[in-house]
């Protein structure tokens, strides 16, 4: 392969590899709000439909 190939499958990679990892904390992100915000209700004395 030529240097320019090289160097164009090289950027491609590397912005794939970026994009996964935005996605990937954005995902982590938004999963831990969610899964947090039950916790904070019950510690603050909301709702106890549960029980």
């Amino acid at each position: 392969m030529c240097p320019f190939c090289i160097s164009t499958a090289a950027w491609i990679a590397a912005g794939i590899v970026s994009t996964g990892s935005v996605s990937a904390l954005a995902a982590v992100k938004i999963w831990n709000k969610k899964t947090r915000e039950p916790e904070q209700q019950q510690a603050q004395g909301g709702s106890h439909d549960n029980q």
